[in-house]
């Protein structure tokens, strides 16, 4: 959709809540640790206080009957009511929100000269057919942060280490909060996953990258001799992406590096290396193929920067069932690089990977539209066809429209489904073609008229 509608708004808080839910995806100090691990203990405790409920708790966790391994009704209603009624779980998320967007207050997020200035949203996780779906509501408004949730079917207990783990009540609040542990985050399933951010400023920052970690280290060793130095504070997006880059220090991981390396291959005639300097912090290089020299990043080229990034951190962070977000993945790229990207793109969601993107290329959703209509062809037949090895099919590309409302107060999102005679997501990109064309017929008309009147 059109800029300033609220995509990377959508994207951050995406994000804001996969950091909340989640094992952490970057190192953090522990008043930060993940909103289950701050309140799992909140939870269990109405539920230590009634023994009845305890002892039918332990008796349906140690029990070796599979059959039976769905939590009992009156179990099942207990601990609904517990992951329901959360103490503080807004409080938390609504710090991450602030952190992740960069602001003081809530208020600053929402709209501004409205008189019921709040925003709702509405979050759905579907499970199998004919079980009962779990939602979630969250309502922000110019001072507060309220989190509903409604609860479906639960997950069975089946596996032996967590029999094992769950027998053990001599310990009651810890088989709670494990218990609860384990609900909670099949629950609410995909968010337990880790999620990593790729900012708009990827480019920028991986351009100046030596630069801040110098800054910090210089701003490290004046903090006791100068106390009012004040570093810059960054959006946790960005800092989140910055600290990513500088925390790359342990080996690639081997489930993702394949990935990397065609990613590599594939888009830059080049690669992408990480060198360990002295203070430990790591520097990131390109190397152009046949050349037997390396280039720092600030001295490639826009593209070269852009790319990077997704290439690192699939190699050293991203691993399959992560969440992978990247704002405007065409910045500086061609549009024939654009389409390729997007194969790739296809490529990591085929190995696992979750992707979600913000973007205003026609070329990129283009891309997406062959490889989904390349699923209904038969494999046997699509032998020359680009991202032949990579095709999606529906259920696994979604697009979605974002546009300002009728009276320019907000903007309206809605679901597009592919256009299979047109070959894309239908977005508008067409109505501009067609207006330039227009303007064009226009001007040259006018020139045509001029001449005619000079003739005359």
């Amino acid at each position: 959709g059109p800029s300033n509608t609220g995509k990377s708004y959508l994207a951050m808080l995406v994000y804001a809540l996969h950091q909340c839910f989640s094992p952490s995806s970057v190192k953090l100090p522990r008043h930060r640790r993940p909103y289950w691990f701050i309140f799992s203990g909140a939870m269990a405790e109405p539920l230590l206080k009634d023994r009845v409920l305890c002892e039918r708790i332990g008796n349906w966790t140690a029990s070796g009957d599979r059959s039976e391994s769905a939590p009992p009704d009156d179990v099942a209603n207990a601990l609904r009511s517990a992951l329901e009624q959360v103490a503080g779980g807004d409080r938390v998320l609504a710090d991450e929100m602030s952190r992740c967007f960069g602001v003081d207050a809530l208020s600053d997020l929402v709209r501004q000269g409205s008189s019921s200035a709040h925003a709702v949203v509405a979050v759905q996780i579907p499970k199998e057919a004919g079980e009962a779906h779990t939602r979630y509501r969250i309502e922000l408004g110019s001072e507060s942060l309220q989190v509903s949730g409604e609860f479906g079917a639960f997950p069975k207990v089946s596996d032996d280490k967590d029999r094992e783990e769950f027998s053990d009540f001599e310990d009651t609040p810890f088989l709670l909060r494990l218990l609860l542990d384990r609900m909670f985050r099949s629950l609410i399933q995909p968010l337990v996953r880790r999620a990593y951010y790729l900012p708009a400023a990827r480019t920028g920052v991986m351009h100046s990258h030596q630069v801040v970690v110098s800054t910090l280290i210089q701003s490290a060793t004046a903090a006791g001799l100068r106390p009012s130095v004040k570093v810059p504070l960054l959006s946790g997006v960005l800092a989140d992406f910055l600290d990513g880059l500088i925390g790359m220090s342990q080996p690639p991981h081997t489930s993702s590096r394949t990935l990397a390396d065609t990613l590599e291959q594939n888009l830059l005639p080049g690669a992408v290396r990480l060198n360990r300097s002295e203070t430990g912090y790591p520097s990131f290089v390109y190397r152009p193929a046949n050349w037997d020299s390396d280039l720092p990043l600030m001295r490639t080229s826009s593209m070269v920067s852009e790319l990077a990034p997704v290439v690192l951190y699939l190699r050293y962070l991203v691993e399959p069932g992560d969440l992978l977000i990247i704002e405007e993945p065409e910045s500086h790229l061609h549009p024939a690089l654009q389409t390729a990207f997007a194969r790739e793109l296809a490529r990591l969601v085929h190995s696992g990977v979750r992707v979600l993107l913000t973007t205003h290329s026609e070329w990129i959703l283009e891309a997406l539209a062959n490889l989904v209509r390349l699923s209904e062809l038969p494999e046997e037949r699509r032998e020359g066809i680009p991202g032949a090895d990579v095709a999606l099919t529906p259920d696994q590309v979604g697009a979605w429209l974002f546009r300002p409302d009728s009276d320019g107060a907000g903007s309206a999102v809605e679901e597009i489904p592919l256009d299979t005679e047109a070959g894309s997501f239908p977005v508008g990109f067409g109505e501009v073609t067609e207006a330039l064309y227009n303007e064009w017929a226009r001007i040259s008309n006018r020139i045509e008229a001029a001449k005619a009147d000079q003739n005359d």
